[in-house]
């Protein structure tokens, strides 16, 4: 550990004090101080570190430490994005003075200063701002990682027991009745482009949910919607759930949509798409949809009462009522 920590102590000092455009320089600036390090654990002291690249004025790029060490902040940020000389902070309501005078007391090179509303700040830039640097300075300091929802494609099985042990926990901790779910039925779903899946910049498994048609494709249940327990709290299951009814509606357009849920969280998403709540009897009636909560902690209940009710909500959209939907994202 000691040597892992001075290590890091030089690493840092070398960038700091010269340009490093490269790992492989980088190796070979720490050889000539007597260290050996292998790309691999030079890769993830870096990415402890926080350095990132940034644009270098006579071409190429090079490594920078973040300046957040000292900053990082415990409000509330959502995303940042640069244009021109402005930087945006979207936040949640209210929050947006706090996060103002984050960034105002950060001192990061090239921000002259900020002005905030209720639920954005404005950061003004200098013409020779470095906008890669700021943008990541921003995000490290307020925990926003740039996330990625979309169709899960084949390359995504790699994640698959990863979902698994995510939702068998979640279950655990909510002491509710989700059913088990296998690396191989997860996969399945992937492959056959019924599965939504979020992944942030550097590949790292964030949240999943997937589809499937039942009752010769009548009816079609949202299920498995999953965060990763780091990345709670930052309003990606709405948008999972978005692009899993949007998936629904693209490829069974008249099939009526069904969640059954106990969480209250997933209950009220359902209810700003245009869901609402009915008794089991309105749900498919297809016996292998049902013989899917046998893994189900309280299947007993389910069976002992012919499959007409159990400690779940039933949750339906139906496309022929034209109830009015809000999209989170509008």
């Amino acid at each position: 550990m000691e040597d892992r920590t001075n290590r890091k102590k030089v690493i840092a000092n070398i960038i700091e004090s010269q340009k490093i455009h490269t790992q492989e320089e980088l190796i070979t600036v720490l050889k000539e101080r007597g260290i050996s390090a292998t790309q691999a654990t030079l890769s993830r002291d870096i990415k402890e570190l926080g350095a990132v690249k940034v644009s270098d004025p006579e071409g190429g790029q090079y490594y920078k430490i973040r300046i957040v060490t000292t900053t990082k902040s415990h409000f509330s940020a959502e995303s940042v994005e640069i244009s021109g000389q402005l930087c945006v902070v979207k936040v949640k309501p209210g929050f947006a003075p706090p996060v103002s005078a984050t960034i105002d007391s950060a001192g990061l090179p090239g921000v002259m200063g900020t002005i905030a509303g209720d639920d954005t700040v404005l950061a003004m830039l200098r013409e020779d701002a470095d906008t890669a640097f700021i943008s990541s300075s921003v995000k490290a300091m307020f925990n926003i990682t740039d996330i990625n929802v979309r169709i899960a494609e084949d390359r995504d099985c790699k994640y698959a027991r990863e979902i698994c042990e995510e939702i068998f926990i979640s279950s655990q901790e909510r002491k509710t009745g989700i059913a088990r779910r296998t690396p191989e039925y997860i996969q399945e779903k992937i492959k056959a482009g019924k599965a939504v899946i979020a992944v942030t910049e550097n590949g790292d498994f964030a949240g999943f949910s997937y589809i499937e048609s039942w009752g010769h494709k009548k009816f079609v249940a949202t299920s498995g919607l999953i965060v990763a327990h780091k990345f709670r709290g930052l309003g990606l299951a709405k948008r999972i759930k978005e692009q899993t009814f949007k998936l629904s509606r693209t490829l069974f357009p008249d099939a009526k949509i069904f969640s059954i849920t106990t969480g209250a969280a997933v209950m009220k998403m359902n209810y700003e798409f245009g869901f609402r709540p009915v008794p089991f009897s309105e749900l498919t009636d297809d016996p292998e949809f049902w013989k899917g909560c046998e893994g189900c902690r309280h299947f007993d209940i389910l069976k002992s009462h012919n499959y007409s009710m159990c400690i779940c909500t039933g949750l339906l959209y139906d496309p022929k009522d034209s109830l009015a939907i809000h999209h989170p994202d509008e």
